[in-house]
């Protein structure tokens, strides 16, 4: 990979989206176009190109519309040059090479016809070398030894203009189509629903035209696509032919991590990811965008570099868009449940609205490698009585392991006459779980900002933390907020505290309901940590 040349241009095109919506103008200011041009559509030669068996790449609609106004074919095979590294067992560090036009050779390559054939793909500026790849390589087979991985490596295409590659992709997809049938063929497999490919960004849609062309050349439909953070730009709110769509397999999940709006503020651009969903199941970990972790100083992530000013930069502005494929990474090694729920919204999520699992057409799903197989049980079970989209929520910490357990915890305040007299309290509430053998959580806010508590109300909040079973109990620790312009705020003679007579908690994963109570019904005081326990609560 040219990482002088290609990074720099992409840092440009970074600092210009940062401060572009993603429209017209943009495309105008990447590629110098008049306003006039990009309005009529700019088609670069004639409306039709044909490579051989790979079929003809036509620069009508849905490929050009307002959303693509600017369009380009496919650049020739040979110029395109992909190729697919097999790595399985016999060959994981020195990997052989798929060649289409020797497909005796396929018995050579050590694959297993009855067992899985990962396909993982990389995006724009990037190479089918690169450290996660190869981290997806070694995490595969360490946990499906029988498995085989081929790397869909397309790096020579994967070079600036973004619209070129946009392009590209059409092809590079048609291409790897033939591939899986060769494969197909020459080790007589039944079918291809053992067939799974993942892609990164635009190797999102690379996958989704690989399904594509496999079903419109030879009637045959892959098992599972995982898109990782579709890439946006041109691909958002366009005809499903055009991007990666449920069609393309049996099943298709999709993981967004950098899904903000592309107008906001310096010094980081928007998302280089797609908001919509697109899939079966939709995750949204953290809300789709703002991973944890990633709103460090940059200086931080120089640090983190060995130093480096290069890599940092790279990472900072690359944080939320590469957390996707970590994410998977660390869910094949299943070291915690990984669980989201279909909700509304993030902020009903987070309300705890959406928290009982298979209720009112909040289903869990698996996050990771059980997907299909938690989605297909929902509708073997019949949690769900035909195949529906599912968006799926989820809160994930900000390093490895990044699953976390989800914990719904509802604080029922007093209405006792000392809890009335005493009076409403406002501060900031976090609370720490205990399991067996010293195992706990780390401290959690019940919320971000402070929180007015009134005698006999309830209040509701989802929260993430570290895995401990069942909560053997809680500890409490309450901040006391005083503002010095508000009277009600004050407390002169009686020390600030609230009575919460006990609380509920939830787990997701566990699917469990607790009740922990303060010893003696005492009020939770501030600056302290204030225990509960299911034994205090009387019967």
């Amino acid at each position: 990979m040219e990482v002088s040349n290609s990074t720099g241009f992409l840092l440009q095109t970074m600092l210009l989206m940062a401060n572009h919506q993603w429209n017209n103008s943009l495309y105008n200011a990447i590629h110098n176009v008049s306003s006039s041009s990009a309005s009529n559509v700019t088609l670069t030669e004639e409306n039709t190109r044909c490579y051989g068996v790979y079929g003809c790449f036509p620069l009508t609609y849905p490929w050009v519309d307002e959303k693509r106004p600017l369009a380009y074919h496919p650049r020739p095979p040979a110029q395109v040059d992909v190729r697919f590294p097999v790595f399985n067992k016999p060959v994981r560090e020195h990997p052989r090479f798929i060649d289409i036009n020797d497909p005796d050779d396929v018995q050579n390559l050590g694959i297993r016809a009855d067992e899985a054939i990962y396909f993982v793909t990389h995006g724009y500026i990037e190479s089918g070398d690169r450290p996660w790849v190869k981290g997806f390589v070694d995490t595969f087979l360490e946990h499906d030894p029988k498995s085989t991985v081929v790397v869909i490596d397309w790096r020579r295409a994967s070079t600036p203009p973004y619209t070129q590659c946009v392009a590209d992709i059409r092809l590079i997809g048609a291409i790897c189509a033939h591939i899986i049938h060769m494969l197909y063929q020459e080790l007589g497999m039944r079918n291809v629903d053992k067939v799974h490919l993942l892609g990164h960004s635009l190797g999102a849609h690379v996958c989704g035209y690989v399904g594509y062309y496999l079903q419109r050349d030879f009637g045959l439909k892959l098992g599972r696509i995982t898109g990782m953070d579709p890439a946006e730009p041109m691909f958002s709110d366009t005809d499903p032919i055009v991007r990666l769509d449920t069609s393309d397999a049996k099943f298709v999940d999709i993981i967004h991590t950098d899904a903000t709006p592309w107008v906001q503020r310096w010094p980081r651009p928007g998302g280089l990811g797609m908001y919509q969903a697109i899939g079966h199941v939709d995750f949204y970990p953290n809300g789709g965008s703002n991973q944890a972790g990633c709103g460090d100083a940059m200086e931080k992530f120089i640090q983190k570099n060995d130093d480096s000013f290069f890599w940092g930069f790279q990472e900072f502005f690359g944080c939320n868009h590469l957390r996707c494929h970590q994410l998977y990474t660390d869910s094949i090694a299943q070291r915690c449940p990984f669980v989201g729920i279909g909700c509304e919204s993030y902020e009903k999520f987070l309300a705890g609205d959406c928290f009982e699992c298979d209720v009112d057409g909040h289903y869990c799903v698996d996050f990771g490698p059980n997907a299909w197989k938690s989605y297909r049980r929902l509708i073997e079970n019949g949690v769900m009585v035909e195949p529906r989209p599912i968006r799926a929520y989820m809160i994930t910490g900000d390093g490895v392991p990044y699953c976390r357990t989800h914990f719904k915890v509802t604080l029922v305040l007093s209405d006792s006459e000392e809890s009335l007299m005493h009076g409403g309290e406002i501060g900031k509430m976090s609370l720490e779980f205990f399991g067996e053998i010293r195992n706990r959580t780390q401290r959690m806010e019940f919320s971000k900002d402070p929180i007015y508590f009134e005698p006999g109300k309830n209040y509701s909040a989802v929260m993430a933390g570290k895995d401990v079973g069942l909560p053997r109990k809680a500890h409490i620790s309450w901040e006391y907020k005083t503002n010095p312009l508000n009277p009600l705020t004050w407390r002169l003679l009686a020390a600030p505290r609230v009575y919460v007579a006990y609380i509920v908690v939830q787990t997701l994963e566990h699917r469990s309901r607790q009740v922990f109570c303060p010893l003696q019904q005492a009020a939770v005081q501030a600056d302290k940590d204030n225990e509960f326990r299911a034994d205090y609560c009387s019967n």
